[in-house]
């Protein structure tokens, strides 16, 4: 299985057939949304694609801006859709962007938020520091990205969670902190210190999202993963056996890295600055739905028959898995959080987006070798190419597509191409295609699910 979504990968084959300098700017729609029940608003920015410190949507010294509340209900969340991101290009050849991110959207809601949390409860008791673990020189890092993760979202969903104690975190005053209460899940967290659980611990409360920290050794002058809360691994790994290593150890086997990434991410990591945080996301394509939940079990030993599994599977309940990326820098600490969460969106919900099954079946039989091999595509494109072929002649016949459609990556990459007009304030973005029912959840679809051949 692929190991997509860890530490640094989003940036890794970003770069792939890049030098830094050769890096182009792109345009990135960037959506506020209002304080009060008005339609989100279409902000146009420039931005750079280079990762680079200038040229920050925020300016160059200025601290990072609160985030715009947004005012919705604990009752609306379980409605509420994220950005819908289509991440597809054409051609193939992973130099997609890495996008500047709007902080409004660093930890996005999502209607899958109580099920991720739940999970991650679940997964953390089970597994332990399989997924959940920070060495000793990683604390304050750490503890400040509890601090960050809980005062966003204060700032940015006001009726989710409510402060009910609002003390500073300054060292040397025992008994001061924050008591909030997530008001989705009713737990109250007591963050008073001395803190009662490590602070990864508040943090998978309270965000769906998992968390890796990255510190500068000075020893050697590489970055290395101090902390990580990581449930949902985009591959059969476990953070034991990343935790304390540096970044080109744990990359060794992503395409090209030694030769063409290991320098530039370096640089790219000293140069990063507080206020210039950013975003991406990558795919690929998966047949279990157990993805969605924890995929340690996924290793060998627990799962040994996952190619029969994927040929058993019906092609219309394969998922793409789109792994939503960001990367920031802490102020106090200096450390880089980098952020990863699953997005699941069936190729049938997709089915009728202009280009979608096109762009699908030519990736999987024509993009780069290595990079395809990578994400396990040989594996499954025979699999998916009758399925494939037949969702294409269906956009013909329908009229969304035709003979002179050039097939190329889409105006609104990485979103859908309805995501700039069919914004609902309350209920996020709505998927207009006619095979999607909101009213069937997805999450539905996990509770009978028999989690791991070894639980």
């Amino acid at each position: 299985m692929i190991e997509a979504g860890f530490v640094l990968l989003f940036l890794g084959v970003s770069f792939l057939l890049l030098s830094y300098k050769q890096l182009n700017a792109i345009f990135y729609k960037v959506f506020k949304a209002s304080t009060k029940k008005e339609p989100v608003i279409d902000v146009e920015k420039k931005v750079a694609s280079s990762g680079s410190s200038s040229g920050s949507v925020y300016g160059s010294n200025e601290p990072l801006p609160d985030p715009t509340p947004l005012m919705i209900t604990p009752e609306e969340v379980s409605n509420y859709d994220d950005r819908p991101w289509r991440p597809f290009r054409w051609p193939y050849h992973q130099t997609m962007a890495i996008f500047k991110l709007d902080i409004n959207h660093w930890l996005d809601m999502d209607k899958y938020y109580m099920h991720y949390i739940k999970e991650k409860e679940r997964i953390r008791h089970k597994y332990g520091k399989q997924n959940f673990d920070m060495l000793p020189e990683g604390y304050d890092g750490c503890f400040e990205l509890m601090e960050t993760v809980t005062n966003h979202l204060i700032a940015r969903y006001p009726l989710l969670f409510t402060v009910l104690k609002d003390g500073n975190y300054e060292k040397g005053k025992t008994g001061d902190g924050k008591i909030i209460r997530n008001e989705i899940t009713k737990e109250i967290l007591d963050m008073t210190l001395p803190l009662k659980e490590s602070p990864l611990v508040y943090v998978s409360k309270l965000a769906k999202e998992d968390f890796y920290v990255v510190k500068k050794n000075p020893t050697d002058g590489l970055h290395y993963l101090v902390g990580a809360a990581v449930p949902f691994p985009g591959g059969s790994f476990g953070i034991d056996q990343k935790i304390g290593h540096h970044i080109d150890t744990i990359h060794a086997d992503v395409p090209y890295y030694k030769e063409k990434l290991k320098k530039s991410m370096e640089r790219w990591f000293d140069r990063m600055k507080p206020n210039d945080p950013v975003e991406r996301a990558s795919w690929y394509i998966t047949w279990d739905v157990k993805l969605k939940v924890n995929n340690i079990y996924q290793r060998p030993e627990f799962k040994p028959n996952l190619e029969a599994e994927m040929k058993s599977t019906d092609p219309k309940e394969f998922n793409v898995r789109v792994e939503r990326q960001t990367l920031r820098r802490l102020p106090k600490s200096n450390v880089i959080i980098f952020t990863n969460h699953p997005v699941f969106y069936s190729i049938e919900e997709m089915k009728d987006e202009p280009m979608i099954p096109s762009l699908l079946k030519k990736i999987l039989y024509e993009g780069p070798e290595d990079i395809l091999k990578y994400k396990n595509f040989p594996l499954i494109r025979d699999h998916l190419a009758e399925y494939l072929d037949k969702l294409v002649a269906r956009q013909y016949e329908l009229g969304i597509i035709n003979d002179e459609t050039p097939l190329k990556t889409q105006p609104t990459y990485p979103f859908a191409y309805w995501s700039k007009t069919n914004f609902d304030y309350v209920n996020g973005w709505s998927n207009p295609s006619p095979s999607y029912d909101k009213k069937n959840m997805k999450t539905d679809t996990l509770k009978n699910v028999k989690l791991a051949d070894n639980e």
